[in-house]
């Protein structure tokens, strides 16, 4: 927050990556800075950039200006660069502007969040190198208090049973593998259920969906996007389906099913996933191939520039307007939630 504050770009890196993963990234981007805590600095790679700890140069800190930095920052200037996996086993870095992420507000706050009531407490549960930690960074704007998950509750179901009753959370953020465990230990039996519960990164079991579109809390919603779109670009109330569905695209989001030829396949055909609008990424750091493999023209949009993002998603429109997803058109696979290519 800090950061972005400041006028500049984050890229998270976690530190219990390998070190040929954080020298890569650190070399990428060529980040001017980097913020560190000291008992994490000498396991990072070598780098050229100036480290500043955040808990062992506090005194430093503490004499700089408490005024509001100025910044030039649009719009199209970058909000942050997460890193994905790479089909060539070399990551990729996803450049995200902050028209994007203010959009993603937006739209959540017109759907997923359109009951939210002052000054609720949300999750933190994601890592900050996994984009879906961006939407929950952002509740902050609107007033809502950030209650982040450490390590050991995240890997501990049952602690973070009990987490969420500490908190008193009313937003929950996780994978459908994550809420499955938690619903296990009993969480719906608890005094303390939050009152929405979002779940994407991996599809959803019908048994699940089921279940817990008939419970009265929490209310679910399966939330759908890849990191070039900007975390969330469809999503659904498990209570508007009697299927799972990732559902109907976020507001100045634009979905397409498109055949081989890239034309629009009919209901009920399946087709890969394109995505338009105001998501769509900048493109990849660095890697102007790939960028343009992956990001294509748009040729249903008359907005000069437009582009459409090419998922690797197979899905079918239903009937009702809604998306099923049905797989992958290439060798990536999900695990916990989190997007794997099978090269890297």
């Amino acid at each position: 927050l800090g950061t972005l504050k400041a006028g500049g770009a984050y890229v998270p890196i976690d530190p219990s990556y390998p070190r040929d993963w954080l020298a890569h990234v650190l070399q990428d981007t060529g980040a001017p800075v980097v913020l560190t805590q000291q008992r994490l600095r000498d396991s990072l790679p070598p780098h050229s950039a100036h480290t500043l700890c955040l808990d062992s140069d506090s005194a430093d800190f503490a004499l700089e200006s408490q005024d509001a930095p100025v910044t030039s920052v649009t719009p199209e200037h970058l909000a942050y660069i997460i890193y994905t996996s790479g089909s060539t086993g070399r990551p990729k870095g996803v450049m995200i502007q902050h028209r994007s992420v203010l959009n993603l507000r937006v739209a959540l706050a017109a759907t997923v969040h359109a009951d939210a009531r002052p000054g609720e407490r949300v999750s933190v549960n994601a890592p900050l190198s996994f984009d879906a930690s961006v939407k929950q960074l952002i509740q902050v704007l609107d007033g809502h208090t950030l209650c982040i998950v450490p390590d050991e509750a995240r890997a501990d179901v049952g602690e973070l049973v009990n987490r969420i009753a500490q908190d008193a959370l009313d937003v929950l953020d996780c994978s459908p593998a994550h809420l499955r465990l938690l619903v296990d230990e009993g969480l719906l039996e608890r005094k303390a259920i939050p009152h929405r519960v979002l779940v994407g990164g991996e599809a959803v079991d019908p048994a699940t969906w089921r279940h817990l579109a008939q419970a009265p809390r929490p209310r679910v919603f399966n939330v759908y996007g890849p990191t070039e779109c900007t975390v969330d670009a469809t999503a659904c109330a498990f209570d508007a389906s009697p299927t799972p569905t990732i559902g109907r695209p976020l507001p100045n989001v634009r979905v397409y099913v498109l055949d081989r030829t890239l034309r629009p396949v009919p209901v009920g055909v399946a087709g890969e996933l394109f995505i338009g609008g105001e998501g769509v990424a900048r493109g990849y750091l660095n890697r102007p191939e790939l960028t343009a493999d992956r990001f294509i023209p748009d040729a249903f949009s008359s907005a000069p520039g437009a582009r459409l993002y090419r998922t690797g998603d197979v899905v079918r429109w239903r009937a009702d307007g809604m998306l099923d997803y049905l797989g992958r058109a290439d060798f990536q696979v999900k695990i916990r939630g989190f997007r794997i290519e099978l090269g890297e």
